[in-house]
């Protein structure tokens, strides 16, 4: 058997390329993409070879594109989703649930212990400056960047021009508050409901918040 249709076709191979990935996802949300080794990420899933990440994915860069394929799927149908609700209600050019389509679906994410381990592996990127990996699959999953423009589109011009920036202040806002409901709230679902809540009515009001009239700040 060639090693394409091998690829193509074993179970047991899928099997462990998808605990591999979310092992990693898991390790990288804790410890930071380079706290932690392909040899780590092995062991987790108690492989002995060293080489299995080399193997099933090439690099560690190759993994982390491999955790948003594995992840983005579900959540980009579920912002679809969530985008049509609200225009099916006539609000699909309100920021309210437009934030919300945008940020529940990383609320309702946990991996097998319960945690948010997607959005605490994106703020992991985030801390090393990594984010601008997401856009590598970007096109392949287009309802965020539909959701994204359409919020950017509400924002007044001195505001939607720092788009960007705010909106990366807002998901380290979010990415934040799903750490503390994974320490603080874990098997709570109203406290955790209320606590991302709350998250998402400050995102929104910090999104669309006026520009500084002060110069100093501005420049700062």
């Amino acid at each position: 058997m060639g090693v394409a249709q091998r690829k193509r076709h074993d179970p047991r191979r899928e099997a462990t390329r998808a605990a591999l990935i979310e092992a990693a996802e898991t390790m990288f949300a804790e410890a930071g993409v380079e706290g932690v080794s392909t040899r780590q990420i092995a062991a987790a899933i108690g492989s002995s070879n060293n080489n299995v990440i080399s193997y099933h994915f090439g690099s560690k860069e190759d993994l982390i594109e491999a955790i948003y394929r594995h992840r983005l799927p579900q959540i980009d149908a579920r912002r679809h989703k969530l985008l049509q609700e609200a225009d099916a209600a006539g609000r699909g050019h309100d920021l309210a649930p437009l934030m919300r389509a945008l940020w529940l679906p990383l609320f309702e994410q946990t991996n097998e212990a319960g945690q948010h381990s997607y959005a605490c592996f994106l703020a992991s990127l985030g801390r090393l400056g990594m984010s601008d990996t997401r856009y590598l699959v970007s096109p392949d999953f287009p309802e965020t960047t539909r959701v994204a423009d359409r919020i950017a589109m509400l924002l007044p011009g001195e505001v939607a021009s720092q788009f960007d920036i705010r909106m990366r202040a807002v998901a380290s806002m979010i990415f934040t508050t799903l750490q503390l409901i994974d320490r603080e709230a874990l098997g709570n679902s109203a406290e955790a409901e209320r606590m991302f809540g709350d998250a998402i009515a400050m995102a929104t009001a910090a999104i669309a918040a006026p520009a500084s009239s002060d110069p100093a700040l501005a420049r700062n």
